[in-house]
């Protein structure tokens, strides 16, 4: 259960994930469930930087996706502290549908290194996708940006300043990589931008517990 849960592939998840991550290794015992979630309650790094939830209740409003890739959101993390090679930002990408998250550390976040990421990471590895949602920052409202997406016929989808939270997914897999940040905080100093990017990697194989089924399973 360590290893897994904080060793080199961990990524101090919570309770019920670590239990589906040691089945996939290959391992069972009657107690597995609660094991796992007492383990997680006694880890020193969990504790410190858990999510602590204090925003009250509120309607969702859902967006949905027809298929995988059809609908992103895009958003920027950052700045963290400076690493090797001055990377202080992390451009993040995730797919409403199968909640994949791509993201790529960056030293300043400008329309063309967007542009790059959107056609390098997402493009050119699984399809055009049919929408984009992002906030109102300038990489996002730059012309020749939109004219990439226009060539491209994807359609760009802005969050309104008030509600940011209509760009959920982005949000929501920002504070999942935010929080596992955290817990690395130590082991991350000095170890240049593929530390953040392993942060990033480590939700991709998340068990998304709502339907029950990992992306592309």
């Amino acid at each position: 259960m360590r290893e897994v849960h904080e060793g080199i592939c961990g990524s101090h998840s919570g309770g019920r994930t670590l239990a589906a991550k040691v089945l996939r290794a290959g391992y069972y015992w009657p107690t597995l469930k609660g094991d796992c979630a007492e383990f997680v309650k006694k880890c020193v790094q969990c504790q410190r930087h858990g999510n602590l939830i204090h925003a009250s209740a509120t309607e969702l409003h859902s967006v949905s996706s027809p298929w995988p890739f059809a609908l992103l959101g895009i958003d920027v993390l950052g700045p963290f502290p400076m690493t090797k090679g001055q990377v202080k930002f992390l451009l993040v990408a995730v797919d409403y549908f199968t909640k994949w998250i791509e993201a790529e550390p960056l030293a300043c976040i400008s329309a063309n290194n967007v542009q790059k990421f959107i056609w390098k990471s997402l493009v050119t590895r699984f399809a055009i996708p049919y929408a984009i949602v992002s906030d109102n920052g300038l990489q996002f409202t730059d012309k020749k940006f939109n004219a990439f997406l226009e060539n491209l016929g994807i359609r760009h989808r802005f969050t309104s300043v008030e509600h940011p939270q209509s760009n959920g997914q982005a949000e929501a897999a920002n504070k999942v990589i935010l929080t596992e940040l955290k817990k690395r905080l130590g082991q991350l100093k000095g170890r240049g931008p593929k530390s953040y990017r392993k942060s990033s990697g480590l939700t991709d194989v998340r068990r998304n517990q709502r339907p029950g089924k990992h992306p592309f399973a």
